[in-house]
């Protein structure tokens, strides 16, 4: 009878109905990386016992110390550069009052809400002196690896955790590149990154982590717009895929199918509506979070700026053109060579071991970088979101980065944590079945090694520790150099001495607002009488021309010195007898400083 193959009347289309919804919940399930459990289903499986837990949290702990001690180490061996002086100078500003950074004028980037209020902490127990960058650095990067390897841990437990901890962590342990442990330089944005990656792989799906992940997004962007590629655009687009995704599945069959021929036309509204909601909404609340995350953060600087606060450039990205793509590639593959410390060209092999012995934790990266891509609709939503976040900021650095390895790598800095945490969360199987651990055992030891003589190198005095010891015995505590010096002096000889910072735009002097201060420039409260002339620029191609032309520029500006120094610690030292900003120097928009002429 037809009775017997399809239900006829109400009970039949709850029959079918029912059918239908198991049929929905087995393909969500299987899309789902979020199991449907009841409570105390997910309580026991999420449950971890005390003493583990315990073992956990004083495993990292001891860890964190360690790693701390010996980075520091490393980070107060490098010199200071000017972008860590002038995040001191904003940092001792907030900390006096100023915490909007009133009359600031900041680069593309503000660091206002992470490594501004850690140097801000640091200098509330050490002051504004250079070792706040070497603290802070050694700080953030701790931070870094530590996040990394609870990342990499997933909701593993065990040996097969730790192994996973091991491996993420392993891989960053032992930074050769000195740009991960200096001035800020986009590494402490990867640790609100890693903060929202770790509660969407730890949580359940509950209504108030979108919002809390949108908080975290608004946070991270405020202080570095690179948020918007590693955390917001990949946050969209995977949640998007795999809700399109999804509904292609759950889509397949046809309403007579799902309700009988009869029950299509009454059905097929309401269960298409549950079908598409139930499974969906985690990924469509994310999705939403991100551009919420990200519009908060615009109207986050507005108002500041709105509120008397800082102003912060909007950065520029622009497209390289066609006959550059095959050099800015082999940019690219330098500048991660040289982020992952195995930067071996143009080396002798004696100078390279370091370099060779990293090439291990690269090859880790890119295999499982490469196993997440091969298998992504198999991976869950963590382990998606950084191939993708992986894939975004190689592209766009490939295109539009910098063109220099040495001034651009540090914009690919997540893809460090990245790579060091999907192989943690990857490649431990195949490792145990090709029976490498004892060889990355070795390879980890050798990373310690690394480690431990870079961080007991003996420190050198710096140069500017010598020339601010000379201006203060001569009473010039007041005077004006270029960005690349002035917030370096001032730092250094922890505000005994103050340079401020002056510029050149078509042959003349200029002041120019980057990294500075309204104030600074104010003639009835600062009184340079000199400037100190840099004689070096090893970096420059013609280092003589360069200190002649901002010799030339400043004289023009000021007439000819009442006295000079010659040679004085690898400077010039030019002195007048009056207030060098009464003098009428241009003010210009801002623009990156240059160095050489």
């Amino acid at each position: 009878m037809a009775g017997d193959e399809t239900v006829q009347g109400a009970d039949g289309r709850l029959a079918a109905d029912d059918s239908y919804q198991g049929r929905h919940s087995a393909v969500a399930q299987e899309t789902l990386d979020y199991p449907i459990r009841t409570d105390r289903q997910a309580d026991a499986v999420q449950r971890v016992s005390a003493r583990e837990l315990l073992l956990t949290v004083v495993s990292f702990a001891v860890a964190g110390v360690v790693l701390f001690v010996l980075y520091y180490g490393k980070a107060r061996t490098i010199g200071l550069s000017p972008d860590g002086a002038s995040t001191v100078l904003q940092a001792w500003d907030m900390l006096h009052g100023n915490v909007l950074l009133s009359g600031w004028s900041l680069s593309h980037v503000s660091f206002y809400t992470f490594e501004l209020p850690e140097y801000v902490l640091v200098e509330a127990v050490r002051g504004a002196g250079a070792n706040v960058v070497a603290t802070s650095a050694a700080l953030t990067y701790t931070l870094a690896v530590l996040f990394a390897a609870l990342l990499a841990r997933g909701n593993a437990t065990g040996r097969t955790g730790l192994i996973r901890a091991l491996i993420g962590g392993g891989i960053m342990l032992a930074p050769v590149w000195t740009g991960l442990l200096s001035n800020p330089n986009h590494l402490g944005t990867q640790i609100p990154l890693m903060l929202i990656w770790l509660l969407i792989d730890r949580c359940r799906p509950r209504w108030w982590m979108p919002v809390l992940v949108a908080a975290l997004l608004a946070w991270s962007q405020v202080a570095d717009t690179l948020t918007v590629y590693e955390g917001v655009l990949p946050l969209m687009a995977v949640c998007v895929a795999r809700i399109y995704r999804r509904g292609l599945r759950l889509s397949a069959g046809s309403d007579e199918e799902r309700y009988g021929e009869a029950g299509a036309s009454t059905q097929a509204s309401f269960a298409d509506w549950y079908g598409l909601i139930r499974p969906n909404w985690y990924e469509a609340a994310l999705a939403v979070a991100a551009v919420a995350g990200a519009l908060a953060s615009v109207v986050t600087l507005h108002l500041i700026r709105v509120a008397g606060g800082f102003a912060v450039l909007q950065p520029k990205a622009f497209f390289g053109s066609v006959d550059q793509i095959a050099s800015r590639i082999g940019t690219t593959a330098e500048s991660i060579l040289t982020l992952y410390s195995a930067d071996f060209s143009g080396h002798t092999l004696r100078a390279s071991v370091d370099a060779l012995i990293h090439l291990a934790g690269l090859a880790l990266a890119v295999w499982a970088l490469s196993r997440a891509y091969r298998r992504f609709w198999g991976q869950d939503l963590v382990t998606q979101l950084l191939a993708v976040a992986a894939g975004v900021l190689v592209v766009t650095y490939t295109l539009t980065g910098n063109p220099d390895v040495g001034g651009g790598t540090h914009e690919i800095n997540g893809l460090l944590p990245i790579g060091a945490v999907l192989a943690g969360r990857l490649l431990g199987p195949s490792l145990a079945r090709l029976r490498l651990f004892p060889v990355l055992a070795v390879v980890l030891v050798l990373y310690t090694g690394v480690l431990v003589h870079q961080a007991v190198r003996h420190q050198k005095p710096a140069a500017d520790a010598r020339i601010g010891a000379w201006l203060s015995e001569h009473h010039l505590d007041q005077g004006l150099a270029t960005y690349w010096d002035a917030n370096i002096m001032t730092v250094t000889t922890s505000q005994q001495v103050r340079l401020t910072p002056v510029s050149q735009k078509s042959g003349r002097l200029v002041i120019m607002p980057w990294d500075s201060a309204a104030s600074w420039y104010n003639p009835k409260t600062n009184h340079p009488t000199f400037y100190l002339l840099n004689t070096r620029y090893a970096a420059c191609p013609d280092p003589a021309r360069t200190q002649a032309r901002w010799q030339n520029r400043v004289t023009a500006a000021f007439g000819p010195p009442a006295k000079v120094y010659r040679n004085v610690y690898g400077y010039d030292v030019l002195v007048w007898d009056r207030n060098l900003l009464n003098a009428h120097i241009p003010r210009v928009a801002p623009h990156a400083p240059p160095a050489c002429l």
